[in-house]
């Protein structure tokens, strides 16, 4: 069977074949979440060369790390998720030809290629390792998003008086949010969705 239309593995559709999570930034981070079903008989192979592709991705510049799961039960998918810290970096190496070299014999051995999409802020937090049956409900994710932002610009502003910071109210925010955001996203975020994870995903992985 032939990978399904959007796989990386197969011809590269008009958006490029990669699934990109949404941010407000020009050039964000990326995160890709790619579940794969191998044909049967073929995992050896596959693994082997999957191994060649990620050992070559970590070299790339901007490469954040990737995590891959093994299916629980013979048959099911693999789970890769893999993270750079520039979305213009992914694109690179996406369009290498040394990875193209690397790509064109997985082809033949996997069965179906799926996309998984956390849209807006879920993308701070650290993703599951393990396919879920569904998205985390919205209002967590809105909730955490909130816990990590309030107490940075309530801090922030203080910082900010306390050194008399004079400006007009937009050139405030703008030094304001440039300092916080990436905090957030680096740092904090990161830390309650390892912190809460639990919480997070409660009931979703029951359900898968």
């Amino acid at each position: 069977m032939t990978p399904k239309v959007g796989s990386v593995f197969s011809a590269d559709p008009p958006n490029g074949g990669v699934l990109f999570l949404r941010s407000d930034e020009a050039d964000p981070p990326v995160t890709v979440i790619r579940d794969i079903r191998v044909k049967p008989g073929h995992e050896v192979a596959f693994e082997g060369l999957m191994s060649r592709l990620i050992n070559e991705a970590i070299r790339q510049p901007g490469h954040l790390g990737a995590t891959v799961v093994r299916p629980q039960v013979p048959g099911h998918a693999y789970r890769f998720i893999y993270k750079f810290d520039r979305r213009t970096r992914l694109e690179a190496w996406h369009g290498s030809g040394l990875r193209a070299q690397l790509v064109a014999p997985i082809a033949d051995l996997i069965e179906w290629d799926r996309f998984d999409q956390f849209p807006g802020l879920e993308t701070w937090f650290d993703l599951p390792a393990a396919p879920l049956a569904t998205q985390p409900p919205k209002w967590k994710t809105t909730l955490m998003s909130w816990a990590a932002i309030y107490p940075l610009v309530l801090a922030g502003s203080y910082i900010m008086r306390a050194a008399r910071f004079e400006a007009p109210p937009p050139v405030q925010v703008l030094v304001l949010t440039a300092a916080v955001v990436p905090i957030v996203a680096y740092v904090v975020a990161p830390w309650l969705g390892r912190r809460l994870h639990r919480w997070l995903y409660a009931g979703l992985e029951r359900s898968r």
